[in-house]
């Protein structure tokens, strides 16, 4: 496939590093293998394009830089897409249904798609995104059920239409869904899933539902038994929607700890701020929301694609989509932007836009720079502070002049004194109360830079070490050399000399450098 496409279309050189990432990405979501070294096969993607070695030579050497890697069992499985949320807003009088005739229990055939039970389930909008389980849970899961184990009981909601809502035990019931659909997120294209290799290892390990059920092979007598009999427990909550959002809340502050971010997301779920996060993240997570449109694909695309990959040197604004609780990381986003106003979602959603749009396409701003640190991991107190600077940057003609001059300067020192940002945060307990003293920060340091004194930011920040001398241990000083190492990389503007994303052998010219 790699080859074809270099044979039909010639890529030229930016559509060489096209073609490698749909290689790369191709093999990490649909098998079990991995390129060792991406330059080899860069450099071999020029030398076959230039007829300098042969296909059968090209061959060769993909072959030999092509390597399984072992099953991971810690993966994250996302399953958000198995189960729709529903639309229910928090100021709509919705009362549980009659309580006669609810079933108690429910099978493995209920939840096949197409059964009515599967079809009237849904989530509400406030459940937690389902896509913390690792594989190895949802393989014990799978194993407990078909073992007879013990599986605590689903709780769930019924609405006066007659659909039912997850209140507690989504991940469980996800998983079971999963199983017996074979879908560990085939249907969910945004997000990087790696549907067929833990469906393989389920397969393998478990065996498949669909081949269990039909299969007169012996060695599957003891599941088709279990599959046959047993059920699931159900218990159901009752009264109005908020009522049910208070027994939400109550019973996983008795079990996994609720943060304080998911609380204040199932509490003020009607506001804006709430469904302008969840329709952002929903794109994906494979769902769909009526609050969803092509902005808010949009601003999906600007957070997360393309998704974090340091072989192909792509870091994303927000981070890695499959890491823990990223709608706490959008939300608080979409709050600071926000700042108070109260704005409408529609005037929400824009402001949003035009902010990662002044960030991203006027000031290009460089994110491997400035939101992935010393081991390449995202920092989340960079993210919210740089997002309250941008929105005064947009909103200040002057600073945003004072920001294009003195550019060089400024993210250099920021590189220099890279730990600055996490020290201020630290002071403020917490990255989401720390954003306004990060702005403080940057604005401090942008005026330093101008008037070529910073003994002001010196006096101001009295608690904060300066320069690289600070990096005393041998472990620090490895650190910083492959700090250094991993900054080095990055393009600079030809014009004012500021970081800039992009590939290293490009001229390139920020939009503001006029």
């Amino acid at each position: 496939m790699f080859i074809t496409h270099h044979n039909i279309h010639a890529f030229e050189d930016g559509n060489k590093r096209t073609a490698l990432n749909l290689f790369i990405d191709f093999l990490h979501k649909y098998t079990s293998l991995y390129i060792q070294d991406v330059i080899t096969i860069q450099d071999s993607q020029i030398l076959y394009l230039e007829k300098h070695i042969s296909q059968e030579q090209f061959e060769h050497i993909i072959y030999y830089e092509v390597s399984e890697k072992l099953f991971n069992k810690n993966q994250k499985c996302n399953l958000e897409h198995l189960i729709p949320r529903g639309d229910i807003e928090a100021t709509d009088e919705y009362q549980s249904g009659a309580q006669s005739d609810r079933r108690s229990s429910f099978n493995l055939t209920d939840l096949e798609k197409g059964q009515f039970f599967y079809q009237q389930l849904k989530k509400p909008i406030f459940q937690r995104d389902t896509n913390q389980w690792t594989v190895e849970r949802v393989e014990k899961l799978i194993n407990t059920f078909l073992e007879d184990g013990l599986i605590p009981a689903i709780i769930l909601w019924e609405d006066s239409e007659g659909n039912i809502y997850i209140i507690d035990g989504a991940h469980r019931i996800s998983s079971l869904i999963a199983w017996v659909n074979s879908d560990y997120g085939k249907e969910n294209e945004l997000n990087d899933s790696n549907h067929q290799v833990i469906e393989s290892y389920i397969n393998k390990n478990i065996g498949s539902y669909s081949e269990i059920k039909t299969s007169t092979d012996k060695k599957f007598k003891q599941a088709k038994s279990v599959i046959a009999k047993r059920s699931i427990a159900v218990q159901w909550v009752t009264g109005n929607y908020e009522k049910v959002k208070e027994s939400f809340i109550r019973i996983n502050e008795q079990g996994v700890v609720i943060t304080q971010d998911e609380k204040e997301l199932i509490e003020k779920d009607h506001l804006p701020t709430s469904k302008l996060s969840r329709a952002i993240l929903a794109h994906g997570l494979g769902q769909v929301s009526k609050h969803q449109n092509d902005s808010t694909e949009s601003l999906f695309n600007r957070f997360f694609m393309p998704s974090l990959s340091h072989q192909l040197n792509n870091y994303p604004l927000g981070g890695s989509l499959n890491e823990g609780f990223v709608i706490s990381r959008i939300y608080n986003a979409v709050k600071i932007v926000d700042n108070g106003e109260h704005l409408d979602i529609c005037s929400l959603e824009a402001k949003l836009l035009n902010v990662l749009e002044f960030i991203q396409d006027y000031l290009n701003i460089s994110q491997k720079a400035y939101f992935y640190g010393a081991t390449k991991q995202f920092k989340t107190n960079t993210f919210y502070g740089f997002i309250r600077f941008a929105v005064e940057l947009s909103q200040n003609e002057r600073l945003t002049k004072l920001f294009i001059r003195n550019r060089k300067e400024f993210e250099e020192f920021l590189v220099d004194n890279e730990r600055h940002i996490q020290a201020i945060a630290r002071k403020k307990r917490q990255a989401k109360k720390a954003f306004n003293e990060l702005s403080s920060y940057y604005e401090l340091l942008l005026i330093a830079c101008e008037n070529d004194d910073f003994s002001d930011l010196k006096s101001r920040y009295n608690y904060l070490e300066f320069g690289e001398s600070n990096y005393k241990s041998t472990k620090e000083k490895t650190i910083r050399e492959n700090y250094e190492k991993f900054i080095s990389e990055i393009p600079r503007c030809f014009v004012c000399g500021g970081f800039i994303d992009g590939k290293e052998d490009a001229v390139q010219k920020h939009n503001c450098c006029l």
